[in-house]
């Protein structure tokens, strides 16, 4: 991880930053709001500093990096944890000393589109208490719109909370659809991306995300080392369109025509409608004679 702002740096905890953490960690905010995070000593922070390190390497999450300011200054840390459902939430917490500047603001705005890239999530969750004010006009900044208010758990209590939720814009959903479901064959993230009460309004006619993993596995079949860019993709509202090149090579029956070994290049039009994070309708036509031609000419 290594994001730069204008004035920030996300990067990854080593074990000398254990004292910067253990004395960030101290001041009353997060003794209120966030108890289980405030070290006592150096020593539990770095034994804190050494496990986060370590998860790096297994992904499983918590993934928690420090927040520091260009002269290295830590100032605190952005974390993404996993949540209920195969969810995950958003947690952030800037030391005392740096608050009222804009820097949770300025770190979450930047994490967002990396760390959900990184998972493969087209949402995040955030939780906080109802009144911790300065959390709950980070996440309204950040695009976070509010799902909830009122009594629930929270750290193990029952609490006045208020949970939000985080979508990736309808065209990143729509340009991952094509780079995960094509080029990265990632249908896990098909699964999540895509609603299971979609409809393809193409003579494919999926009604699902798992008939839309089926038709991209036939595909795969027919085209190897199938590269799909999306050349052009404009959004309004919940809609986009988008004009997208294929290029891969013949390799499985497609249109009645046998494996000829050919590399196939054409270009496709394509609309979608996303619905909080996730494709509901698609519209869309393969330039069918285009391509068999292709595939027959010698």
């Amino acid at each position: 991880m290594n994001i730069k702002t204008e004035r920030l740096n996300i990067t990854e905890f080593t074990l000398d930053m254990a004292e910067a953490v253990h004395l960030n960690s101290l001041d009353e905010d997060n003794r209120r709001f966030v108890p289980d995070e405030v070290f006592e000593t150096v020593e539990d922070a770095r034994d804190t500093v050494e496990f986060l390190m370590s998860v790096y390497e297994s992904g499983d999450g918590p993934l928690v990096y420090p927040v520091l300011l260009h002269d290295n200054t830590y100032i605190g840390y952005v974390q993404a944890v996993p949540f209920e459902d195969g969810k995950w939430e958003i947690g952030y917490h800037i030391g005392e000393a740096f608050t009222k500047k804009g820097y949770a603001t300025e770190a979450v705005r930047a994490f967002l589109p990396v760390i959900m890239k990184k998972l493969g999530i087209t949402e995040m969750i955030g939780v906080c208490l109802a009144d911790n004010k300065a959390s709950v006009k980070v996440m309204e900044r950040c695009g976070f719109v509010k799902t909830f208010e009122g009594m629930g758990n929270y750290q193990g209590e029952d609490r006045e909370i208020c949970r939000f939720v985080y979508y990736i814009s309808p065209k990143d959903v729509v340009t991952k659809f094509f780079e995960d479901g094509y080029t990265n064959q990632n249908y896990d993230f098909i699964m999540t991306c895509v609603s299971d009460k979609y409809i393809d309004h193409s003579p494919a006619g999926a009604r699902s995300n798992a008939d839309a993993v089926g038709i991209l596995k036939i595909v795969a079949g027919q085209f190897s080392d199938l590269k799909v860019t999306v050349l052009d993709a404009f959004a309004e509202g919940d809609m986009v369109a988008t004009r997208v090149l294929y290029e891969g090579v013949h390799t499985g029956e497609c249109m009645g025509v046998a494996p000829t070994g050919k590399t196939i290049t054409f270009e496709a039009l394509e609309n979608f409608k996303v619905k909080n994070g996730r494709i509901v309708e698609s519209w869309g036509y393969w330039p069918d004679k285009e391509i068999e031609a292709k595939l027959k000419q010698i």
